[in-house]
């Protein structure tokens, strides 16, 4: 944990990190220093080579995070100094969560919305239980939703569907996430977490530079001007490295490779 009070639970186990919303009787919704302390997580788990899968969740089975608490909005996003400040530590943390260098995966239950369905997006696998259910409601609260915001929503589903999860404020069912391509996949609750557990594992036992290179060169390659150095760069330190040597031999041998990130 950050400290003692957060409401950010984290766990490090077998190459695979979590992260739970502890607030499950506020539906995990997001207060400013919550966003500080997932930014704190995610910076220094960035570095850790121990992790090679992180999993987002929320705290119970009602909600994967109901997006920013919007009661704070009356006394902390008042003045429009008070709003550029909650919006640079918001975006903070969506950055780190961006560009967080090993895979991500949200698990998700119930509400995923607003701030918290932008929070699934920028993870790079979405599995949600066939109950969750998905939606942003600016409109309905009578704020503005940000370019950022909009592109995010924009690089997951047309604009046809975007606009009538915007216009309506309304909460859509998982099977309709799935079809607009919102989500990775759905599964049935009760499959939820052997489903992610499985995955992370898989994911996990892979080779770490192979992975993490691949997360970059897919990040560049649906850019207008994708960085073909970089990307280039990135092959030829995965070819060069001892977990081709190994990858390559356990394959001949028939046995499970022991990836070292190295």
């Amino acid at each position: 944990m950050v400290n003692e009070k957060s409401l950010i639970d984290t766990i490090i186990k077998d190459g695979i990190g979590r992260i739970t919303i502890n607030r499950a009787e506020k539906r995990n919704a997001m207060t400013l220093g919550m966003w500080r302390d997932l930014g704190a997580v995610l910076e220094a788990w960035a570095e850790n080579s121990e992790i090679r899968t992180l999993i987002i969740a929320g705290d119970g089975d009602l909600s994967f995070c109901a997006g920013n608490d919007i009661k704070e909005y009356v006394t902390i996003r008042v003045t429009p100094e008070q709003r550029e400040t909650y919006d640079a530590t918001t975006t903070h943390t969506y950055d780190l969560l961006r560009t967080f260098p090993k895979p991500t995966i949200a698990r998700i239950t119930g509400f995923c919305v607003g701030g918290g369905m932008e929070l699934a997006l920028l993870c790079d696998l979405q599995i949600a239980a066939d109950t969750a259910t998905f939606g942003v409601t600016p409109a309905r609260l009578g704020i503005g939703y940000k370019l950022n915001d909009v592109q995010l929503l924009l690089t997951n589903i047309s604009a046809k569907h975007a606009k009538e999860i915007l216009y309506t404020a309304d909460r859509f069912p998982a099977d309709d996430a799935v079809r607009w391509g919102l989500i990775s996949r759905s599964v049935p609750a009760e499959e939820l977490d052997a489903t992610i557990a499985t995955l992370a594992a898989r994911i996990a036992a892979n080779a770490p530079m192979t992975v993490n290179a691949l997360k970059q060169t897919i990040h560049e390659a649906i850019k207008a001007e994708p960085n073909e150095d970089l990307c280039n760069a990135l092959v030829a330190a995965c070819d060069a490295s001892s977990d081709r040597i190994e990858g390559q031999a356990a394959f001949a041998e028939k046995r499970k490779p022991k990836f070292t990130g190295t």
